[in-house]
């Protein structure tokens, strides 16, 4: 794994050049200022990049460009460069005197992959900021985190990852999709440590960690709808504090669900897999939903809450079951317990959830996700081609 230095904290970028650019752009406001971003000698200044540039990080105030140009005619500026991957820097204002002067270009954007950026200098074609992006510092996966088998969607901490966000909170992980206001897919650990005495706490609300500007589903957009606020993580697999059942009730854990699916199929295997792990084992799962279009109590519906929360027509769950260990990653084999489950979201439902199961190759094929992708190949392909009878 690669180490990045402190020294990213400034970047200093030395960029010769022969040739000399004047003007800028005119404003509106005043008369635009004259200036060049050579020196005498034909060489550009040289600029000075300072903060931190990580993918998926948007840039904020410490993300500037120093340059200097020389100014031949006072007057109103605008320097700007074009968005290369995912960033730009701009600067605008009013220089009053003549001679070499200072200007701060702002970074604005988020760096979309590591590279290394060469941003033109509003018209100059050889004058230049030239920006190293860097890749995060890869997660480090623990025993018992929530996504310890893999991203199944490859989601991402990005606003611009609409419906396909990613979530990690204190108890589960998701996939969010604004356009569909329901998690895509949610992942938990779930073990012994996890179940105690704590009642069910009813608190649903709307997720208020959402990006600014993203609709927040609320408790109130499932009123009169025919379907049951369905949760991913279950409000049972958290009962061992308040806060930890309470994180279950945020409606981004919710799935417009039939009553039925949700109160006879679906209620018996999460009772199921629960007793599993009173009898020494540790859980994890994954669950999420495809289609749209499901039947509860007010019939058929492809949406509620005015067509901002999307009813899905399917609704499918895997859990890779092992005893209780450390080292879990290695402790998986052929004979491992997989169980999968796809069941249709409607209320013909009155049976036990073992009559839906399916294999993990299915279900990949129904959503395009990859669900254990942190098992060696050969691994996945015998776990996820079975289909369990216990």
């Amino acid at each position: 794994m690669k180490k990045y230095s402190l020294l990213l904290l400034l970047v200093l970028t030395i960029v010769s050049c022969k040739k000399d650019t004047v003007t800028a752009p005119p404003n509106p406001t005043g008369t635009a200022a004259v200036f060049s971003f050579t020196d005498g000698s034909g060489n550009c200044y040289t600029p000075i990049v300072q903060g931190t540039y990580t993918v998926g990080t948007a840039l904020n105030s410490s993300n500037i460009a120093i340059i200097q140009v020389f100014v031949t005619k006072t007057g109103t500026y605008a320097i700007l460069n074009p968005t290369i991957n995912g960033y730009r820097f701009t600067a605008t204002g009013t220089f009053t005197s003549t001679g070499l002067q200072t200007v701060i270009m702002q970074g604005n954007g988020t760096p979309v992959a590591a590279a290394t950026d060469r941003h033109q200098i509003d018209s100059s074609p050889t004058c230049s900021i030239t920006v190293v992006v860097v890749s995060p510092l890869p997660t480090v996966i623990n025993d018992n985190d929530h996504m310890y088998f893999g991203n199944p969607s490859n989601a991402a901490l990005l606003t611009d990852s609409i419906n396909n966000y990613l979530m990690r909170k204190d108890y589960y992980a998701l996939s969010y999709s604004r356009d569909r206001g329901t998690p895509n897919w949610v992942s938990w650990h779930l073990y012994s440590n996890d179940i105690g005495s704590v009642s069910r706490q009813d608190d649903f609300r709307e997720d208020i960690s959402l990006p600014s500007g993203w609709y927040q589903v609320t408790d109130a957009s499932y009123n009169s709808a025919g379907f049951d606020r369905g949760h991913h993580c279950p409000s049972g697999d958290r009962t061992n504090t308040i806060a930890a059942n309470s994180s279950t009730f945020l409606m981004t854990n919710m799935i417009p669900q039939a009553q039925y699916n949700n109160q006879i199929v679906w209620a018996g295997m999460e009772d199921s897999l629960r007793r599993l792990v009173t009898l020494g084992n540790e859980v994890y799962i994954i669950m999420g939903s495809y289609g749209i279009g499901g039947t509860g109590n007010g019939g058929f519906k492809t949406t509620i809450d005015a067509g901002r929360v999307t009813v899905p027509a399917n609704i499918w769950k895997v859990a890779i079951v092992l005893p209780n260990g450390n080292g879990d990653s290695a402790r998986v084999s052929t004979s491992t317990r997989v169980i999968a489950v796809d069941v249709p979201n409607n209320n013909s439902l009155f049976s036990s959830w073992k009559n839906y199961r399916t294999s993990v190759d299915a279900i990949e094929a129904a959503t395009g996700y990859d669900l254990i992708s942190r098992l060696p190949a050969i691994l996945q392909a015998t776990l996820e081609a079975r289909v369990d009878n216990l």
